[in-house]
């Protein structure tokens, strides 16, 4: 699967780009602030119909501008697909953040949800921000999950959105309601599809988990030349430990967790159990890698994690997803950084990598793919006399 060719107009700070784009390995270059994220948020939001960095579709469109459009062309097992997606501003709304966004999202012409982007494209996202996952916090890496188990459980985001609504409902309700007998009440309404939701979410990553640790500790030891092995735990408040369980095993214990400290949620005014709590440990070589594992170590570790990312959806689609890396060579030692481009290359899966400069790419591996370069909104193919004569 891989992008032939985008068009972004009033996308961020481009007014009308169209590139062509290499089949396998696609490098932007230049200085900050010039673009180059936006170009690699372009393609996610191709892929997913909404931007990966969390934000609202508003901050899409080129301030001075109404609408956005961006187009992309993919070749998909011998299939192509042309995704077109508009962003139009509602009209004479004040004030400006009440004004709505009007999204259009078609596929061949044909007006589509955004779950079907989900469904059709892949892509595998790596940023300098995921190479604070493992020490950062619990939330982070919720979020990471996340993110991964959507791209292969196409009922896990509808699941998650869910039990997030309801979660905020139950909050709410233990929050704002004074007298006992009320919120036992309210809670009871809201509880059966609490732990319903809950309880598939847990039952997803767990099973998630468990195949991503065997293929990512597989990367591990070959980065480290079999001197480490990599495992995760996966933590939760609702179950003992964690073994796969069943569902309906999950929803047994939900359900007595609630009952059972129903009083004390009331006290704190929150919902106390459950996966909006949950958490995973990276474990090298037995020890905790957030407390005592090196800074190489965590990056190693995240580092399979994507990679693993990338051998699991192939497992579950039976082609590679795009591979789309912000700026993380510079943050990766040379070590790291020739094992990443010579698996992209062995691999031949379509990866887009931003840079400030080619000074972390082989001139060999250069030649190979496709180098442009970005300044101030504006995009060129790379001068090749000087790809041609670089040192």
């Amino acid at each position: 699967m891989y992008f032939n060719r985008i068009k972004l107009i009033n996308y961020r700070n481009f007014f009308n780009l169209s590139l062509d784009l290499h089949p396998n390995l696609n490098i932007f270059i230049g200085d900050n602030a010039q673009g180059k994220t936006n170009i690699l948020e372009a393609l996610t939001v191709l892929l997913r119909g909404t931007s990966y960095k969390n934000i609202s579709d508003r901050q899409l469109i080129n301030w001075n501008n109404e609408m956005a459009s961006l187009f992309g062309g993919i070749k998909k097992n011998d299939e192509y697909y042309e995704i077109n997606i508009s962003l139009e501003k509602e009209r004479d709304v004040e004030p400006l953040e009440q004004q709505k966004i009007v999204k259009n999202i078609k596929i061949n012409q044909i007006t589509q949800k955004k779950s079907t982007l989900n469904k059709e494209f892949k892509g595998v996202f790596f940023s300098p921000e995921h190479l604070q996952v493992i020490k950062g916090s619990p939330s982070l890496r919720r979020r990471l999950l996340d993110e991964q188990i959507s791209q292969v459980y196409p009922l896990y985001p509808r699941y998650l959105f869910e039990y997030q609504r309801i979660l905020a409902h139950r909050n709410n309700i233990l929050k704002n309601s004074e007298d006992i007998k009320t919120v036992q009440e309210n809670l009871l309404i809201w509880n059966s599809q609490f732990i319903k939701r809950g309880a598939f979410l847990i039952s997803t990553r767990m099973k998630f988990i468990k195949k991503i640790n065997d293929i990512a500790n597989k990367f591990h030891q070959e980065i480290t030349q079999e001197r480490e092995n990599l495992s995760l735990s996966y933590q939760n408040n609702v179950i003992e430990d964690s073994r796969e369980e069943e569902i309906n095993e999950i929803s047994e214990r939900f359900t007595d967790k609630l009952k059972k400290d129903q009083i004390k949620e009331i006290e704190y005014k929150t919902s106390l159990y459950g996966p909006h709590r949950d958490d995973f440990l990276v474990f090298i070589n037995q020890i905790n890698a957030s407390f005592y594992g090196s800074q190489g170590q965590q990056r190693t570790a995240i580092l399979s994690l994507k990679l693993g990312e990338l051998e699991v959806v192939k497992e579950k689609e039976g082609i590679y997803p795009i591979f789309l890396l912000d700026d993380v060579m510079s943050e990766l030692d040379a070590k790291r950084r020739h094992f990443l481009l010579d698996l992209i290359l062995n691999k031949q899966l379509q990866t887009f990598i931003t840079s400030i400069n080619l000074d972390y790419f082989d001139p060999e591996i250069i030649k190979l793919g496709r180098v442009f370069q970005v300044e101030g909104g504006k995009v060129s193919i790379y001068n090749e006399k000087k790809r041609d004569n670089l040192p």
